[in-house]
């Protein structure tokens, strides 16, 4: 079989979680976004994942701590807090298709849907979880967190189990959460982020990308909207929370370099000199050559360096937040002015275009994720989120075992002290378990994702 043929039968995973304050347009937003994709199969061939049982098990396996994971107790969907036990939503047993046209119904419980679709020549395998909106108190709320950061490190711990095999599965399924787009509501009683927002902000933060969105855009004027995502930007940096970025740093001065008349080619040529000799121990000599900029690793794509690429990434980020409206949600039948189909809403001064860049971003935003970032969102996934985790649970696992040590030897002493040791010894892989503590602590800090 030829390259062409093979490329064109690999099939790319895409996941992504909804999350946000109760009655913001979530379900809403997924139910727009599939009236845009193209799919590869029949509706009613498409496999629904919240058949299965959720994150009853799966927080429970998380927490406590054990890296045995089965199929047998594989979940998949996070659970509602309000809810004991394994649940899903009301309405599970509709597939993917119909949960996304069907009558809409409010989000009590997690749903998972999976979309394969086509993108760009691209064959994707589009999964979409709905969650239920935060709402009640802030214990409650940060209940709720808890439960959806449990399904994050669920995904993880399924990763981690993979790698663990000394067989393992070629066909296995990539299930974590690439992205997660989370909601603000911009009627709060002030411009930017609420309180609750911040605290569940820092807190996904730590283990999904966050893509921000305004929702109900079409409540907002222009003005009203530029002050608004100010506003969230703001916050969010005084705050410490970290959205995903689609201009990265490095990126940032290329393009300044460009506006400026920089010479662009000559430097990109230099890197990728520089980028093809380096290797193991080649680190300490790339920064006796260049200067700081030059002798950071050159890790982005080649197609990064194309102006058009560029600039796209930069409006990109202007963007963020997204603002975002949802289509008409009983399904009326809207034409343009030239009697083009539309998904939008009818308003008395005129009908609305949801894939209209004049009218909000949702198309930017569908771009970004499905097509010009959707492998950097994967790559930051695996090699910052994924490895941050990992390296937390080995610490954490090490911890356990030095302090298991500790508690055998002071035994050990006291019965030795009191003239019988019991049969209690300190043994020799005990004590290559505290020093493998120091060994795996040195590897424990993590750069963030756009850290230079």
């Amino acid at each position: 079989m030829s390259y062409s043929m093979r490329r064109k039968n690999v099939v790319s995973e895409l996941n992504l979680m909804v999350a946000g304050n109760s009655g913001l347009g979530k379900t809403s937003f997924i139910r727009t976004l599939y009236g845009t994709l193209k799919l590869r199969t029949s509706p009613g061939g498409l496999r629904n994942k919240a058949s299965v049982s959720n994150l009853g098990s799966a927080a429970t396996t998380s927490a406590s701590g054990s890296g045995d994971i089965t199929p047998d107790n594989r979940s998949t969907s996070p659970n509602n807090i309000s809810q004991n036990g394994i649940g899903t939503k009301a309405n599970g047993t509709k597939d993917s298709a119909g949960y996304a046209t069907g009558t809409l119904e409010r989000t009590l419980n997690s749903f998972e849907a999976l979309f394969e679709i086509e993108e760009g020549h691209e064959k994707i395998n589009l999964t979409l979880v709905d969650t239920p909106g935060f709402v009640g108190s802030d214990d409650v709320i940060d209940a709720h967190c808890d439960e959806i950061l449990a399904y994050l490190e669920y995904q993880f711990d399924l990763t981690l189990a993979e790698e663990r095999k000394v067989r393992r599965n070629p066909k296995a399924t990539d299930n974590q959460i690439h992205a997660c787009i989370y909601f603000i509501d911009q009627a709060s009683h002030r411009p930017g982020l609420s309180d609750a927002d911040i605290r569940i902000l820092k807190r996904l933060g730590t283990r999904v990308n966050l893509i921000p969105v305004i929702a109900r855009g079409d409540t907002l004027t222009r003005a009203q909207t530029k002050r608004l995502k100010q506003a969230i930007l703001k916050d969010a940096a005084d705050n410490q929370i970290q959205f995903f970025q689609f201009l990265s740093p490095k990126l940032a001065k290329r393009l300044l370099a460009q506006q400026q008349g920089g010479d662009l080619d000559q430097y990109h040529s230099h890197s990728r000199k520089r980028h093809s000799r380096n290797g193991p121990g080649d680190d300490e000599e790339a920064e006796e050559v260049g200067d700081d900029d030059e002798s950071e690793e050159d890790d982005e794509d080649e197609d990064d360096w194309d102006p058009e690429v560029l600039e796209e990434k930069a409006h990109l980020q202007s963007l963020a937040p997204f603002t975002v409206i949802a289509q008409e949600e009983d399904g009326t039948d809207l034409r343009d002015e030239k009697g083009r189909r539309i998904q939008g809403r009818e308003f008395p001064w005129g009908v609305l275009d949801c894939l209209n860049s004049q009218h909000c971003d949702l198309n930017g935003l569908r771009s970004a994720l499905l097509s010009s970032h959707r492998q950097e969102l994967k790559e930051i996934t695996y090699g910052y989120f994924y490895e941050k985790y990992r390296t937390e649970k080995l610490l954490a696992r090490t911890k356990s075992q030095h302090i298991a040590y500790q508690q055998q030897q002071q035994l050990y002493q006291q019965r030795q002290r009191n003239g019988s040791t019991g049969g209690v010894t300190p043994t020799g892989s005990t004590l290559k378990n505290k020093e493998s503590l120091l060994s795996v602590g040195s590897s424990a800090a993590i750069a963030g994702p756009w850290e230079e």
